[in-house]
């Protein structure tokens, strides 16, 4: 389901994974990471989030490519957007890349192979999510290529539930994987809409 590639990436630690395809914007302001920025613009370099939990690092990340500079500030900081391309494993960090200022490590990217398509039965039960809930729908929610990458990214899953759903063996773990985080939510919505319709009927 993987295949492992070996680089050294820039590094900016943050409490944030996202999934390849997935989109954030940040505020830049220490002026390591505005050394970072100057790079990315400069040479159109990728860089590593590694994700943070508690202050510690769990050893994944997000590879990201800087989409646009959304604004610059007097102050030298700036508003920017990314994307991950990618995820990795960290395998060392580094506090300083060489002679750069801000961070590096040696990492293990994770070439993640063409994703399933979902399959009828997890097909069926997003459908069943999205008719009882308020969820914003994206119109490739639709379609008939969703995969299970699209729909983990749809789903918005928490950025530890992310990092599960990647690491899941295969994509039958993970298509049971997001099946399992469905009926929940699911199961959730039904307790809620009990909730209120008996504070109605009191």
């Amino acid at each position: 389901m993987y295949n492992m590639q070996t680089t050294q990436l820039a590094l900016f630690p943050l409490q944030l994974f996202l999934l390849p395809g997935e989109t954030t914007k940040l505020h830049i302001f220490e002026e390591r990471y505005r050394q970072l920025l100057a790079d990315c613009e400069n040479i159109q370099t990728s860089f590593g989030i590694p994700f943070t939990e508690n202050g510690a690092l769990i050893g994944y990340g997000s590879m990201v490519k800087l989409n646009r500079i959304i604004a610059r500030h007097p102050n030298g900081s700036a508003d920017i957007e990314i994307e991950a391309t990618g995820i990795f494993k960290l395998e060392k960090f580094f506090l300083r890349m060489g002679e750069k200022l801000y961070p590096g490590g040696d990492v293990t990217l994770v070439v993640h192979q063409k994703s399933s398509i979902v399959s009828n039965d997890l097909f069926e039960a997003f459908n069943q999510l999205i008719a009882q809930s308020d969820m914003t729908i994206p119109a490739e929610s639709f379609s008939a290529e969703l995969t299970l990458m699209d729909l983990a990214r749809i789903l918005d899953l928490e950025d530890g539930k992310k990092i599960k759903f990647l690491k899941q063996a295969s994509t039958e773990f993970q298509e049971s994987f997001l099946l399992s985080e469905i009926n929940t939510r699911l199961l959730l919505l039904r307790q809620k809409n009990s909730v209120v319709g008996n504070i109605f009927l009191n």
